[in-house]
């Protein structure tokens, strides 16, 4: 069943979102680089400078030429300038004084992204004086994963004529570092080579973002005091400073794994550069290494599970310790993975463990039950099937221990007269099939009336009755089972073409026993044992064949159902009075 699982999880990927949250619970509260700025344009700009369309782009050239004079290492724009302007000459003069501004072009018309570089079909650029003017060009798309949230970023895109688009991340970088983007983008072995770094993406060259805990902890400030000069100029010393909408309503907004409420694009790409500076690379190690760990675990829980079985209630605990020692390990093997750069994906892993475990015990009940069938099955062929019940119940409550009780049982013994001068004349195959014949008959008798067939020694058979389940009318049901036995074995014997005649003697005593398990830890049988079994032993070897006899206290349990003749008082062995015994001859009509 694990293993069916797995397939079904790794192929399918059924519940995919909350696959998807429960990664981003792995992120731990790092906190965001000091050395990257939001300037954003924000609800105090908007307020101070009107409507975003309204603005003269003279503004972005003062906004420029503070931050210059404040030291800020790069300034990036997370916003783009895709409309002539007439103040456009002035702005790309303050960049080309600047020398250090980044500027953002936005793909539109998505034409492909699945499993390859994504592509655009068009793209808003910057008007040409200021793409002219700026140092680097990137492209500002994010991409969200499959339930809204971003957590990758794709490093480069390409548009539909070929032309390659590095990202803001990049271009900005680049620009930090004094170098050249690159010529071309070369993906092995699940990274690629820029910056002096080797950064691991996936094929469609998307980085997977190290996200900080709290973006309300990065280094921040309003648009408008940019424009207007009023800040602090060490904020944005030798810094990047990222430019982008963060005013309340704008739709450049995204969910991301460690925030409840989206958060504006220009922190996304902010954490992009944090993860790059920092190296706190994240790698998804894929399907295969999901497999394994699933595999894994199917094979340790497939090795324990069944051993600790579910008929107890210590057989639950330590099934349930081992399935809660595997998740706990895979939820701590997860954490430190990601410590290291590795994001497990162990939701498939974990959901795992708790199908595993209701899938094994649900086998073992089954398993258990179907053995419960076959052994009352079994029993059915010797003991009733309410005894057969009452014996495997008390297996299961684990009451078939070592010792017993005392309790009034009826006894009965059955055996063959002259079976040695029958044997002799018989082949070994043929006395077989003659005690099968007749001692089944016998032990039908018993079984129908509630009795339990308790042991078979050679032509001899006993059988009890009052134990160990409670039957008020045990010494009734022995001697209807007698009677019984008796008068289909005397049918048989008209129509057995054996040269002597197969006959029973048959003796029934009640009295008090000690019935229970006796026998070794390693073996034992339920039986009864006592005086008054052995005094139903005597009375069955004194009986003639085709009689039933019975014991001072049987018939007084049962003289209102059955005629009888008294018989002489019989001497056995071990026993020092004479033993007074009834012979059966006939059943009253009830």
């Amino acid at each position: 069943m694990g293993a069916l699982f797995t397939l079904l999880a790794l192929s399918v990927q059924p519940l995919y979102s909350i696959n998807l949250w429960f990664s981003d619970q792995l992120f731990t509260s790092e906190p965001p680089s000091p050395n990257i700025v939001i300037a954003g344009i924000d609800d105090s700009t908007f307020e101070a400078y009107g409507r975003w369309a309204d603005w003269p782009r003279s503004l972005h050239a003062q906004a420029i030429d503070n931050l210059s004079q404040a030291g800020a290492k790069v300034i990036g724009f997370d916003v783009i300038f895709t409309d002539s302007s007439p103040d456009d000459e002035m702005l790309a003069a303050a960049m080309a004084e600047a020398d250090n501004v980044v500027l953002a072009t936005v793909g539109t018309q998505l034409v492909s992204h699945a499993g390859a570089e994504i592509t655009y079909d068009e793209f808003l650029l910057p008007t040409a004086p200021l793409e002219q003017a700026a140092s680097n060009v990137g492209h500002a798309n994010v991409i969200p994963d499959g339930d809204g949230t971003v957590r990758r970023l794709p490093l480069i895109v390409d548009s539909s004529s070929g032309q390659v688009y590095p990202s803001l991340t990049l271009a900005v970088l680049y620009r930090l570092f004094s170098m050249p983007l690159p010529q071309e983008y070369l993906l092995e072995n699940g990274t690629v080579d820029l910056l002096a770094r080797d950064i691991p993406v996936d094929t469609s060259y998307r980085l997977r973002i190290n996200f900080s805990a709290d973006n309300a902890n990065r280094p921040y400030v309003s648009y408008g005091d940019v424009i207007s000069g009023d800040f602090d100029p060490s904020l944005v010393n030798n810094k990047i400073v990222l430019i982008g909408m963060t005013a309340t309503g704008e739709p450049d907004t995204w969910a991301i794994p460690t925030s409840a409420s989206k958060v504006p694009g220009v922190f996304i790409h902010a954490a992009a550069m944090d993860t790059i500076l920092t190296e706190r690379f994240l790698t998804e190690p894929g399907t295969t290494t999901t497999l394994m760990i699933m595999l894994l675990l199917v094979g340790i829980t497939a090795f324990a599970l069944p051993r600790c079985g579910t008929r107890y209630r210590t057989d639950i605990a330590k099934g349930l310790g081992i399935t809660a020692g595997l998740f706990v390990a895979c939820l701590a093997g997860g954490f430190l993975a990601f410590d290291r750069g590795y994001i497990l994906d162990l939701f498939y892993p974990l959901l795992l463990l708790p199908v595993v475990y209701v899938g094994n015990a649900l086998y073992m009940v089954v398993a258990e039950q179907s053995d419960k069938r076959f052994v009352k099955e079994l029993f059915g062929r010797y003991i009733s099937p309410q005894i057969a019940r009452e014996i495997v119940s008390r297996a299961d409550a684990g009451d078939l221990h070592l010792g017993g009780e005392e309790r009034e049982v009826s006894v009965l013994f059955a055996d063959i007269r002259g079976f040695t001068t029958i044997s002799e004349q018989l082949s070994p195959e043929a006395i077989v099939n003659m005690l099968n014949t007749y001692l089944s008959i016998v032990a039908d008798a018993v079984v129908q009336h509630d009795g339990i067939v308790n042991k078979f020694a050679g032509d001899n058979i006993m059988a009890v009755w009052n134990a160990p389940q409670s039957q008020p009318e045990h010494a009734l049901l022995a001697v209807r089972a007698a009677w019984e036995a008796q008068r289909k074995l005397a049918e048989l014997r008209q129509t057995d073409t054996r040269s002597l005649p197969v006959q029973f003697g048959i003796g029934i005593n009640t009295g008090v026993a000690l019935a229970g398990n006796i026998g070794s830890a390693g073996r034992s049988e339920y039986t009864v044992i006592g005086d008054s079994v052995n005094t139903a032993s005597r009375i069955c070897s004194s009986a003639p064949g085709g009689e039933i006899w019975i014991g001072v206290e049987t018939y007084n349990q049962t003289k209102d159902y059955i005629e009888t003749d008294e018989l002489e008082a019989q001497k056995f062995k071990g026993k020092s009075e004479p033993v007074k015994v009834y012979r059966i001859t006939a059943w009253r009509p009830l």
